[in-house]
């Protein structure tokens, strides 16, 4: 390998690191307080909020079936797209023996309907809840050089557990993200590319990225525009809310997680959507050393990056191939 090679590599894992561990660390800040309002937040934490990960946090579900999704494309990913989701719908299914971190019901129940045999394109339920976002960011990484199969496979690994178009949008668009982030495009130039993916999907998730668009840039304080973005418990909120912090606070990590914890809702998906967004592109140096230090099963993503770096430069490889070759766009 040559040192521009290997310089490429580094800087690709650094963006990797950047995303797992921003997820992950958001993912945590937000836990403890994911079921209180922003009122019980400042009684509890002071007039600012929760800002620090303490020593020997957990993550929830958001990142558990990040990481199962992510299992799933090291097994799959340079399949087809209905073997990949053979293997994505297969390790859902393993994830339902894995300690219960707060899982959706939609998600859970998905995950036994394919247990019970349904197959993998009729085991999702019309829910718009925003299961399938918090998970797919991982698929922007792993298929960042092939934008047409990161979208298709963004949509049909969503609707795997989440078939309702407003679900749909967010997961295409939050795989999309991360893509654009990890190609250097800062929050403010996402925002067309955004609506362009997700076009004609869901006419409730498109006005919600455009709410958030113009929130971002309004007079509003951080606390009165989030209120109007709503909780994030469905798909099209949570995203709204975190391209919002990105927005506003699109080269600092730590605030704009800080920022998308501190709601009266969701706060850990908002958390761990924006925080691997902005990981993506920042890197692991963006994510405070303190927080990844505090999380508890640090080793289990560590042991991640190696196999999905290899992952990425091998589905990568082999979509230059298959260009070179003259078969596919």
């Amino acid at each position: 390998m040559n040192s521009g090679n290997m310089q490429d590599t580094l800087d690709l894992e650094k963006k990797l690191r950047g995303y797992l561990f921003g997820t992950a660390c958001a993912d945590a800040l937000g836990r403890p307080v994911e079921h209180l309002t922003l009122k019980q937040i400042k009684e509890k934490y002071g007039e600012k909020g929760i800002l620090e990960l303490p020593p020997n946090s957990s993550w929830t579900d958001d990142t558990q079936l990040m990481l199962v999704l992510a299992r799933g494309l090291l097994h799959g990913a340079e399949f087809e797209l209905p073997e990949l989701m053979k293997h994505i719908a297969g390790e859902l299914v393993l994830w339902l023996k894995e300690p219960d971190l707060g899982a959706g019901a939609t998600t859970k129940g998905a995950a036994l309907s394919l247990k019970d045999g349904i197959h993998w394109s009729e085991s999702g339920l019309n829910s718009k809840t925003c299961g399938s976002l918090m998970r797919v960011g991982i698929l922007g990484f792993i298929f960042s050089n092939d934008p047409d199969k990161l979208i298709e496979a963004a949509s049909l690994s969503g609707r795997i557990t989440h078939n309702h178009p407003t679900a749909d949008a967010a997961s295409v668009a939050g795989a999309y993200a991360v893509k654009l982030a990890l190609d250097g495009i800062a929050p403010e130039d996402m925002f067309l590319p955004l609506l362009r993916v997700t076009e004609g999907i869901s006419d409730e998730f498109t006005e919600a990225l455009k709410h958030s668009y113009e929130l971002a840039h309004s007079n509003l304080s951080d606390e009165e525009a989030l209120q109007k973005l709503g909780q994030g418990w469905y798909a099209d909120e949570t995203f709204a809310l975190a391209y919002f912090c990105i927005l506003r606070y699109p080269d600092n990590y730590k605030k704009a997680v800080q920022t998308g914890v501190n709601i009266t809702g969701d706060s850990d998906s908002v958390g761990s959507v924006a925080g691997g967004i902005l990981g993506a592109r920042l890197g692991i140096e963006a994510v405070p050393v303190s927080w990844v230090e505090s999380l508890k099963e640090k080793e289990i993503i560590e042991e991640m990056v190696e196999p999905l770096i290899e992952k990425y430069l091998e589905v990568s490889e082999n979509k230059h191939q298959v260009s070179e070759d003259g078969f596919g766009a």
